[in-house]
Formats: C-alpha cells, structure tokens, sequence
C-alpha cells in the first residue's frame, strides 16, 4: 500500500529540486546576461580604441604625404623654371635674370618720370 507520508515527502523532495534547477537555470541566464554585457563593453572599447589607432595613423600618413607633396611640387617647379629658362634663352636669346633686371630698371624709370611730370605741373 501506498503511505501518504512518503509521498509528501517525495513531493517536496521533487518540487525542491525542481525550485533548485530553477533557480541555477535563471541564475546561469544572469551571469549569461551580465557576461554578454561584459563583452559588448570590451568589444565597444576595442573597436573604439582601434579607431582611434586608425586615425592616429591616418594623421601620420597624412603629414607624410603633405611633405612630400610640397618637396616634389618645389623641385617640379624649379626644374620646369630651369627648362623655361633654357628655352627662351635658347629661342630668343634672352636671360630670364637679365630680363627681370631689366623690369626693375624699366620700374624705377616710369616711377622717375611720373615724379618728373608732377613737378612739371
């Protein structure tokens, strides 16, 4: 026969469990919550940490870039001056020297003339 008594302690023995696996199931659900949480935060800070590396280096290969850039532009544009140069005195015989003095004496003349003229008045 079947004793009452034993069965209500089965029962309870069986619910105890029950509320135990229970609770370590909700339980291994926080720490799976709270870990997740963890790791979204590692993840944000590296890749944040990781961008800024990247702009870091952006800067650098930028400033090296701009220097660059100014040292081949400077010797572009004296070679094409030093080119220029030869070719016109090689077609019409002029130096570009001689010809920028030549501009400053025209300078200084008109500025004499006009100071001439003033007086004349």
């Amino acid at each position: 026969m079947i004793n009452p008594m034993n069965m209500m302690g089965n029962i309870k023995s069986v619910a105890n469990m029950g509320e135990k696996s229970l609770k370590n199931v909700v339980l291994a659900s926080l720490g799976a919550y709270s870990k997740g949480i963890e790791q979204v935060g590692m993840a944000q800070h590296l890749a944040t940490k990781r961008f800024s590396d990247l702009v870091e280096k952006g800067q650098e290969v930028e400033t090296e870039t701009l220097e660059r850039v100014k040292v081949t532009q400077s010797a572009i544009l004296k070679r094409s001056e030093s080119q220029f140069n030869t070719a016109l005195n090689k077609t019409c015989g002029l130096d570009r020297n001689r010809l920028s003095d030549f501009e400053d004496k025209v300078d200084r003349l008109q500025l004499a003339v006009e100071k001439l003229a003033k007086e004349v008045k």
